[in-house]
């Protein structure tokens, strides 16, 4: 989606200080990317569904981004 997710912007925080040095890259520090990176795929799974959610609910609206009509040949 769009925007970046609160866990993926710790993530990426946190791999930026391990690598620059500035925290240990650890078993901890592991084991808090990888939970990172879980949440953040439910954020986005989440995030996916209400959108989905959205366009059923309202099929002819379109959708600020796309500035087109959705494929609906299937």
């Amino acid at each position: 989606m769009s925007k970046k997710s609160l866990p993926l912007t710790l993530y990426q925080t946190l791999e930026k200080h391990a690598q620059d040095a500035d925290i240990d890259n650890d078993e901890e520090l592991q084991d808090i990317l990888q939970k990172l990176h879980s949440l953040n795929k439910k954020v986005e799974e989440f995030k996916r569904r209400a959108h989905d959610k959205r366009v059923e609910k309202a099929p002819n609206v379109f959708l600020l981004k796309s500035r087109s009509p959705p494929d609906n040949s299937t």
